[in-house]
């Protein structure tokens, strides 16, 4: 089974329960990093299980590291923001995903079973950037 690296953005209502759930399944989700301002629960909660708190420029560093992003701020701006930073860094692999796919992922987290892997590697991801770097 392949393990996801997941950052989260926004550690509100929402964000803390994701957190919280997501934490519970280490089976197939690792939890690279969170980005919350303010000392939300959710953010006690990270810090208190040594997940990395960095600003959003500092989880797209991580690259292909990361293989969604999941803001949850509720805020459009921020979704366009982190595409844009993910596009500059020139990252075709890390996925930012809103509110509606957390959602759907926790559901299925409650389920058994697990979808098949019907994308690319990361190393094919990884090997594509380093191309398009060439060019």
């Amino acid at each position: 089974m392949e393990i996801h690296n997941i950052a989260i953005v926004g550690l509100g209502r929402i964000g803390t329960k994701f957190l919280e759930k997501t934490l519970s399944r280490t089976d197939v989700i690792t939890i690279k990093a969170v980005c919350e301002l303010y000392e939300t629960k959710g953010r006690i909660l990270a810090e208190a299980e040594n997940i990395p708190v960095m600003d959003l420029s500092k989880i797209v560093s991580l690259g292909v590291g990361i293989d969604i992003i999941f803001d949850l701020t509720g805020d459009p701006n921020v979704t366009k923001g982190l595409r844009k930073k993910l596009d500059k860094s020139g990252n075709t692999y890390t996925q930012v995903a809103q509110n509606r796919l957390a959602r759907l992922v926790w559901d299925l987290m409650s389920q058994e079973g697990c979808l098949p892997d019907l994308g690319k590697r990361k190393s094919q991801v990884y090997a594509d950037m380093l191309i398009a770097e060439e060019n």
